[in-house]
This record gives C-alpha cells, sequence and structure tokens, in this order.
C-alpha cells in the first residue's frame, strides 16, 4: 500500500512540474512591496532594498512547489541603478537555481515621475533528480539512472516602466532570451518568454488610509495567461491589507508591516475555481530592509513656535553704509542697544548672504543639502556669527504651478527646507534667536517664473532684514 501511495505522489509530482513548466514563473503575491518581482525596470526606484521571499504551495505532498526568492537593487546616482536577483525553485524532481544581474537607467520626465528602462543577464541551472523517482518500470530509460543530471544556460530579461508619485505602470519580459538546456536522454528543459503587465495606483495619497489597486496580466507564450486583481489598504504607511483575485485559479489575500526600516508580510492564494481546487493553498513569507533618507523633518516645531516681524529689504530706510568694525568694536552688553543708524548693517550684508544663497541649491524633493550646498551653509555662519547684530529672516518660496493639492505639498516642502537650514546654521554658532523662518513667496513675490530652465534655481532660499 505504502508503494502506491509512493507512486501516485511521484505521479503527481511530475504533474505539478509539467504544469508549472507552462507557467514558468511562481505567481508571487507580494509584487505590490517589491515589483521588482515582476520588473527588473524597477531598480533604483526606492533607494537600496532587500527582499526575501518564501513561497510553498500545500497539496499535502512533500514533492509540491517551493520557491526562494532574493531581490536587491540600488540607485546609483541621478540616473543609473543596479540589481540582483536570485532564486532557487524546487518542483517534485526538477530543481532549479538562477542568479540575474539588471542594470536600470531612469529618464526624469518631471518633478515626480521618471522612466525607467531595465535590462537583466543570468545564469540558470536545471537539475533533474532522476534517483528520487518512484518507477514501476526497471528498464525505465529516462527515469532509473540513480544519477542526477544538471545542465547550465543563460537566462535574460528586459522591462519598461513608468515611476510617478501615485501611478506605476510597466512591461516586462522574463526569459527573453534562454539557452534551453536538456537533459542527457530526455526533453529540453524549456524556459518559455513570460510577458508581465501591471499597472497600480494610489488614491489619498500620503492620507492616513491609502488604496491602491494593482491589475496584472501574466502571459506566457505557448502556455497560460493568467489575469488578477488586487486591492490594498494602507494604514499610516506602515500596514497593509490586500484582497484580490486570480482567473483560473482563485482568491488572494496579503497583510504587510512596515517598522522603520523593516517590512514584514504574508500572503495565501486559494484554488477556489473548479479548475485549482486540486491545487491547494500557497503560502507566502516576505522580510525586507531598506535604506533610504527619512523624510522626517527636523526640527519641524520651531515653525509654529517662531513669531515672524519681518521688514522687505526694499522698505528699509536708505542710510549711507556703515564702515565695517575695527578692532575698537563694542562690548557684548552694549550690542542690544542698536542705533538707528545700524539698520543699514543689515542691507550690506544681507546683500553678500543672498549673493551666496543663489549658490544653495536643494535637490528634487529633499530639504536636506547635499555636500557642496553645505560648504556653502559654513560661509553663511561666518558672515552671520562676526555680524552679531545682525537679525534675518529666511524666506521661503514654493511653485504655485500645478493642483492644490501639489501646491500644499510644494508649500510643505518649503517650510521643511528653511526649518533644516535654520537648524544648519545655529549647528554651526549662529545664535538661534537672530534667525527666524516661515514667510513664504509664492506666485504673488515668486524669484523665478519655474520655467523649466529655472526649476534648479528655485529649489532655493533668500534673506531678509528684521528690525
Amino acid at each position: 500500500m505504502k508503494k502506491i501511495i509512493s507512486y501516485i505522489s511521484t505521479l503527481i509530482a511530475i504533474l505539478i512540474v509539467i504544469k508549472t513548466n507552462a507557467q514558468q514563473s511562481s505567481l508571487f503575491n507580494t509584487y505590490s512591496l517589491d515589483p521588482l518581482q515582476l520588473n527588473i525596470a524597477y531598480a533604483g526606484a526606492t533607494c537600496t532594498e532587500i527582499n526575501a521571499h518564501y513561497r510553498t504551495q500545500w497539496i499535502g505532498l512533500k514533492e509540491t512547489p517551493k520557491l526562494l526568492q532574493l531581490n536587491a537593487h540600488t540607485a546609483l546616482g541621478k540616473s543609473n541603478a543596479l540589481a540582483l536577483k536570485v532564486n532557487s525553485q524546487t518542483q517534485g524532481l526538477l530543481n532549479t537555481l538562477g542568479a540575474t544581474l539588471g542594470y536600470s537607467y531612469r529618464i526624469k520626465l518631471n518633478e515626480n515621475a521618471k522612466l525607467h528602462l531595465g535590462l537583466g543577464v543570468g545564469w540558470s541551472q536545471a537539475a533533474l533528480n532522476t534517483q528520487n523517482a518512484n518507477v514501476i518500470q526497471a528498464n525505465d530509460a529516462t527515469l532509473n539512472n540513480n544519477n542526477r543530471q544538471s545542465a547550465n544556460g543563460v537566462d535574460s530579461e528586459f522591462g519598461v516602466m513608468f515611476v510617478g508619485k501615485k501611478l506605476k505602470a510597466g512591461s516586462s519580459v522574463l526569459h527573453l532570451y534562454n539557452s534551453n538546456p536538456s537533459f542527457s536522454g530526455s526533453s529540453s528543459y524549456k524556459n518559455s518568454p513570460q510577458i508581465n503587465t501591471q499597472v497600480s495606483y494610489i488614491f489619498n495619497k500620503d492620507k492616513k488610509i491609502e488604496l491602491e489597486p494593482w491589475l496584472l496580466n501574466r502571459y506566457t507564450l505557448q502556455g497560460d495567461n493568467v489575469i488578477e486583481g488586487m486591492l490594498n489598504l494602507n494604514f499610516i504607511k506602515a500596514i497593509t491589507v490586500g484582497f484580490g483575485y486570480r482567473s483560473n485559479n482563485g482568491v488572494l489575500a496579503l497583510l504587510g508591516a512596515k517598522i522603520g526600516n523593516l517590512k514584514f508580510a504574508y500572503s495565501f492564494d486559494y484554488g477556489s475555481n473548479k479548475n485549482a481546487v486540486s491545487i491547494g493553498t500557497s503560502h507566502q513569507v516576505m522580510l525586507g530592509f531598506s535604506i533610504c533618507k527619512t523624510s522626517k523633518p527636523k526640527e519641524v516645531k520651531e515653525v509654529k513656535e517662531v513669531v515672524v516681524k519681518a521688514t522687505p529689504i526694499d522698505t528699509l530706510p536708505t542710510i549711507s553704509p556703515i564702515v565695517e568694525e575695527t578692532k575698537e568694536e563694542p562690548k557684548k552688553d552694549s550690542i542690544v542697544k542698536i542705533e538707528a543708524a545700524e539698520v543699514e548693517t543689515p542691507v550690506v550684508t544681507i546683500d553678500k548672504l543672498n549673493k551666496i544663497a543663489e549658490e544653495v541649491v536643494f535637490d528634487i524633493n529633499q530639504f536636506e543639502l547635499n555636500e557642496i550646498a553645505l560648504k556653502k551653509v559654513d560661509d553663511l555662519a561666518i558672515l552671520l556669527k562676526i555680524n552679531p547684530s545682525l537679525k534675518v529672516n529666511i524666506i521661503r518660496y514654493a511653485s504655485s504651478k500645478g493642483s492644490a493639492e501639489v501646491r500644499a505639498e510644494n508649500d510643505l516642502l518649503s517650510i521643511r527646507r528653511v526649518t533644516y537650514l535654520r537648524a544648519e546654521l545655529t549647528n554651526r554658532g549662529v545664535k538661534s534667536e537672530n534667525i527666524s523662518c516661515g514667510i513664504s513667496r509664492n506666485a504673488e513675490k515668486a524669484l523665478f517664473d519655474n520655467s523649466n530652465e529655472q526649476q534648479s534655481a528655485s529649489r532655493t532660499v533668500r534673506f531678509e532684514g528684521v528690525k
């Protein structure tokens, strides 16, 4: 009786291998948390990220498919990115191992969107563990040889993807070129090209509850065509709950959590369709780690606490320039007694501050400065410290273009920038009571017209004197 059960188990396992070969790639459910599963072009979209996945299919047999996959990618500068995908899969008597090195080139379309082009080249190995087979006929030439047969080959994939603030859409071809290795005395192990097309959109972006629907189509040449839909609910950017349906299979479910730089997820799919009941239930676990700059603003509370009473430079009285201070400068206690004629000191010095500020440019969607701009902040701090009687306000600028939601986001970003700059100046020894921030200049008094030629110059600040 045990031998009969063993024979049946082996037969079912071989049928699973045949069915899986028709589909080629395991149907992961966590692609919304790791789009690199679907498209190599996604590389570089989120700084540095590493995700490990394990998937198993449960139908009550030890030979059921199991898959372990590791995906990693990182951005290299503003346009380039690298990716690495490693996977190991067991399907009955067949084991496959593969590794793909990918490259992505990112083309900036606007402030919030990029077009990614990706290419991956890899190595693959297929191994047929014939020594584990239970055969009925002793003269079976294919299975009765007690040898592990293996074949090596090359693999490749290509993808294109649009990555926007809310919209993601793309298409990729897995196994674009494959050498299709063959085993001795048996037919070739073929990896047919699979075309993945996906689109997703985030509603209520940056709200406490985001709605993120996904639509995906996986088409294997001369194989299956699988269409599926998934709806994710993202709570406070920390918890994800998703539900979906896969054609010719059944229902899907996803539960994910993000704690700091760590991501966890569990998903399953159940073959409820009449053609997939025998497939049973598949379970998947994901563990991820990301290294990206935090978007949490520094000293953001100070924006509310600062009382700004600023006087624009052009309204200050015109007084003859004051000769720079000599060694016989007044005592510190007397600095607070500012005479009327000293109002001219801000006029002379602020021109120098704003000349330096022209080179203090923030990167796109960033409120922190790079090393080059921070050197200019050193110069600003020196100028402010040698003029201890000078009180200034840091003016923030926000673009007036776009929807009301976009303008509000740009305004918040400008607040973070001036708050960050104020903190950097005080860290360099400038008196905090001499620096205020919060005044905004938008369409009514724009620094630039926000044309394409002046977008980078608009991501800056200016100074004005305060009485």
